[in-house]
């Protein structure tokens, strides 16, 4: 008996898996290849292909699609205003995509599509037979409104609002489409109910290897670094570091001048790398290492600063994986569903925050339990391992179910609602163009 087969779409290579979307798709897919023949299509850029790709050959059969250089300001702003659709839609659907996509349904005796982010559904046919599962890893348009009430330089505000307002007009019709949608939290699933009531939703949400991801007890921690890391190309992170740096840090270093915060991750910007510059800023930009888990292991806490963005963090996962404590703002551990307290501190006014950074550091049994309750949560209710079989119920229910229903969209089912009532409706007795008994 074959495996079913399970064509997957990313709007990015998964491989390396270094940032948290590349991260998910490749430990999905290596938690559910025994189960299933993937085959995956994604976009990639040459200096992305440029990589040793056999790790995730070896897992899938990889398709890779070009994909054009992200635009400047102004030529974004342009594709912003020349258009009702987001940009992100107009970038991620491209001919070949939409080619390679209908080829493979056609060629490929294809069970289930899932998608993941809703602007790569537009790739899809229109009338597809297969059933979809389009991930939602964050709710686009809660992102960018939270991020336009605090983008800088403050002239740019107007264009994140007009990106956001595209999204919430946008986004929900996509998930009207699918058969179903999988949110990485509660909380998301909340938002897609309300935005598009009657769309089914379930929870398939990110995860950590918590195998690799482990605390070392031969290491200690040296009682005054603090670390945050991220894709600096996605604009919260590099406005979590300037709210932190420029806010909250000069509190901080009215008690502990001896605190100084590590930078972890890719395309820091230059207003980041001046930080690093600075003799009288306390903040090392380490930039994208091989291995976090030295500085996880080591550092006397994790600070997770953020006011903008949605979905669950996979750099507040790793980091209680490797029993490093955990300073967040509520945004920041949006969806977790982690207890302030004993999973880690959450705290959302600069001053809290500062407050929290500094009875870490002048109580190291406070940030050893934290770390180690975060741990055992964390291996409980973040691993890959469930999170993959999360998904994998999730596809055995939509394939091949004798009801027909779960595999049809929302539109879909509300046009077979009509049709019955029309026929059930025509069949009464005592209906006008129906003969009485």
């Amino acid at each position: 008996m074959r495996k079913r087969h399970i064509l997957m779409l990313t709007p990015y290579l998964p491989y390396p898996p270094n940032s948290g979307g590349r991260s998910r798709t490749y430990n999905l897919i290596r938690h559910l290849r025994e189960d299933y023949d993937i085959s995956l299509v994604c976009f990639g850029r040459p200096e992305e292909r440029a990589f040793d790709l056999t790790p995730l050959r070896d897992l899938c059969d990889l398709t890779v699609v070009d994909r054009a250089p992200s635009p400047g300001t102004l030529k974004a702003a342009w594709l912003s205003l020349t258009s009702p659709r987001p940009i992100t839609m107009r970038l991620y659907h491209t001919p070949e995509m939409a080619r390679t996509v209908a080829r493979m349904l056609v060629e490929g005796e294809v069970d289930l599509v899932h998608v993941e982010s809703f602007y790569m559904l537009p790739n899809l046919p229109r009338q597809i037979a297969q059933p979809v599962l389009l991930s939602e890893p964050a709710i686009e348009y809660v992102a960018w409104g939270r991020h336009a009430r605090v983008a800088q330089p403050w002239y740019t505000r107007p264009g994140v609002w007009l990106e956001a307002l595209k999204m919430r007009i946008w986004e929900p019709r996509t998930w009207a489409d699918a058969t179903i949608v999988g949110v990485m939290s509660a909380v998301d699933a909340a938002a897609v109910r309300a935005a598009t009531p009657g769309v089914r939703t379930v929870l398939t949400p990110n995860g950590v290897d918590v195998d690799y991801f482990q605390p070392d007890d031969s290491v200690p921690r040296d009682g005054h670094t603090a670390v945050f890391m991220g894709d600096y190309k996605y604009f919260p992170n590099t406005d979590a570091v300037l709210y932190f740096v420029h806010e909250i840090l000069p509190l901080v270093l009215r008690q502990r001048p001896d605190f100084r915060l590590v930078l972890l991750g890719k395309d820091a910007p230059r207003e980041i790398l001046a930080l690093h510059d600075d003799p009288a800023v306390p903040v090392t930009v380490a930039g994208l290492v091989p291995d976090t888990r030295p500085y996880l292991r080591s550092s006397a806490m994790f600070v997770c600063p953020l006011r903008s963005g949605s979905g669950t963090r996979f750099k507040l996962l790793e980091a209680l994986a490797c029993g490093c404590p955990v300073v967040s703002t509520t945004v920041g551990a949006e969806g977790l569903d982690a207890v302030d307290g004993v999973h880690m501190l959450l705290r959302d006014t600069p001053q809290d925050f500062a407050d929290a950074i500094v009875a870490l550091l002048q109580q190291p049994a406070l940030g050893a339990a934290i770390g180690r309750e975060g741990r055992a949560w964390v291996v409980q209710q973040h691993a890959w391992s469930r999170s993959a079989a999360l998904l994998r119920d999730a596809y055995d229910k939509l394939i091949g179910h004798e009801d027909p229903t779960p595999a049809l969209t929302a539109r879909q089912r509300e046009q077979l609602a009509a049709r019955v009532r029309d026929a059930l409706d025509s069949s009464s007795p005592g209906r006008p163009d129906q003969p009485s008994a």
